[in-house]
Formats: structure tokens, sequence, C-alpha cells
């Protein structure tokens, strides 16, 4: 990349400061950032830390939804002891990011995360954190440190460390790793599954509509070849059909929450399954498979050729039980 006026001069700026000044302005930007917030953690524990470069590393979810990894695991997976840092007021790790080696690399907004790691409760407990894609951004700043030839001898194998973190994690994998090993995986899943259900399915049904339209209905006996007479409700297949190309098109929890809400009895439901979608949503997305559906049958001539079709639009995978 690069190095543009502006990048000079911040690097310029930012060798002028002081370790300390540095930490200072990183520190209060960040309690401008977050505030006293009272945090707790919602998943996670100490017994059950995710593996990052061999080392066992404490993480958590707050209650905001930030992933948090524990201060000394940040440190662990540096290889880098714990302990308070040799000048009052500072962590270790903060005392790190802003030495003059190291702090052209190291961003104003990285710092300040730093500078301020995360106050939250476990249990009874209070504990120290740093959000987890501070361990990516500090890797890649000691990474760019050394390949500049700005590390100490002795840093080198916090180097090492880096390579080995960045090489094995991306930030989206750092979350999913600490939500598989705090359980909270299971919780988000949970919680997206409601959030389905609730703009597609209503917790009543709601009075008899119409919308399948009768053209709808009269293309399937025309491509079928089946007999409509007055009163005549129809093949039974003729149901499955619709719920195999409509209702089996929309997300995958739909289907099951409205077999559970409007349940076969001798074959026959009492309502139907259309009744229990929500206005916008739910409705939107029948209307429109229902539309696609009937677009199909109207260029079709008979039903294998409205397989035919069917197959070239769901892709070779898509397997019907066509009887």
């Amino acid at each position: 990349m690069t190095d543009t006026p502006q990048k000079l001069g911040g690097i310029a700026r930012s060798r002028s400061l002081s370790a300390q000044e540095r930490s200072r302005i990183a520190r209060d930007a960040a309690k401008r950032r977050w505030g006293e917030a009272n945090i707790s953690a919602i998943a996670g524990s100490p017994d059950k830390p995710i593996r990052v470069g061999g080392i066992e590393v404490p993480c958590y979810v707050l209650d905001d939804g930030r992933r948090v990894i524990a201060t000394n695991g940040v440190l662990d997976a540096l290889e880098m002891a714990r302990g308070g840092a040799m000048i009052k007021g500072m962590n270790r790790l903060e005392l790190f990011a802003a030495q003059n080696r190291l702090s052209p690399f190291v961003s104003n907004e990285l710092l300040a995360r730093i500078a301020d790691p995360i106050k939250f409760r476990v249990g009874n407990n209070t504990a120290h954190g740093f959000e987890s894609d501070v361990l990516i951004d500090l890797a890649e700043a000691v990474i760019a440190a050394d390949n500049a030839g700005e590390l100490q001898k002795q840093q080198r194998g916090i180097a090492h460390r880096c390579r080995v973190i960045t090489s094995s994690l991306t930030r989206i994998g750092l979350i999913a790793l600490i939500d598989e090993a705090t359980g909270y995986q299971k919780r988000r899943d949970a919680d997206e599954l409601q959030k389905i259900l609730t703009a597609y399915v209503l917790p009543e049904h709601r009075s008899w509509l119409q919308v399948v339209p009768d053209e709808f209905t009269d293309e399937i006996y025309r491509v079928y070849g089946w007999q409509r007479k007055p009163q005549n409700r129809g093949p039974r297949y003729a149901g499955k059909l619709i719920r195999q190309l409509v209702y089996e098109k929309m997300p995958k929890p739909i289907l099951p929450a409205l077999d559970e809400k409007n349940p076969s009895e001798k074959g026959r439901r009492k309502r139907k399954h259309h009744q229990f979608l929500t206005p916008k949503q739910g409705l939107d997305h029948f209307r429109s498979q229902i539309i696609t559906i009937m677009t199909i049958l109207r260029i079709s001539m008979n039903k294998n050729e409205f397989k035919a079709h069917l197959r070239r639009l769901y892709s070779p995978q898509s397997e019907f039980n066509f009887p």
C-alpha cells in the first residue's frame, strides 16, 4: 500500500508521543465510546475454552452480543507473560501495543480497545477481556511491524505466534469457534428460529380468505388430465403438490410449525395452512411461489413437461415425490 502524506504524518505523530500519552488518549476515547455499561456474560465459562494455536483460551458472549476473550487468554495466545505492566495505570498488552516500535502499526481505535478492557460479570465474579477481533487485529499489526523489521529479537517469538493465529483463524471463524465453545450457537439458532416463525406464522389463524386463485387449480387439473366437477374436492395429490412446491420452498421451520398448528385429522385439515401465515412476509412469500408455479403450469402441455420445467427451475438436485 502506498504511504500517503496523511499516513506518514500519522506515523510521525505517533512516534512523537510517549506510550503513556498515546494510551491515555486511547483510554479516553474508549470511555467515550462505551461509557460505564453494566454488562454480563450470557454464555461461556473458564472450563469451556477455545483452542488457539494449541493454547486454551477462555471466552464469553456478552448480553450485548459481543464475543470476548479473557485478558489472560489473549496474553496466553500470544505467549506473553501475565501480570501488570511496568508503568502504573497501563495493562501489559496496552504497554506492548503502545511502544514506539509497534505503535505506527496499531490504529488509534485498536489501541483504545486494548487500553480499556471490557469489564463484565460472570456469575458473581468480575472479569476483564477484549472483543475477539482485537486478537486478530493486534496479530496483524505485530506481523506488519515484524515485516518492516521494527521488532526486537526477543519479540519475534510473539510475531511467530501471531502468524500461527492469523493463518488458522479468521474474524468470522473465531466468532463461530467462540459460539460453539460457549454453547451460544444453540441459543443463537433458537433466537433466529423464533424470528423466522414470528415473521411468517401467526399465533392464531385468520378467517378464511382465498389466496390460491381458481386458475391455479384449473391449470393443475388441465396439466394432470383430471376432470373438474362441481363440489369435486379433487385428488388428494393436488394438496400434496401444493405442499411440495409452495410450503416446502419457504424457510425450513415454517412447514413443521404450520403442521403443528393445523394438524391433519383423518387425512383432512380443519383449515388451510395459509390462514396461519402473517399478512406481510408469510402471505407475500406464499403468493409469489403460487405465481411462479402457475407460470410453469401455463407453459406446460402435460404433467411430464411440467415436471421437466420444475427440475430445470430448481436444479437437478431437487427431487419431487411425483406419482
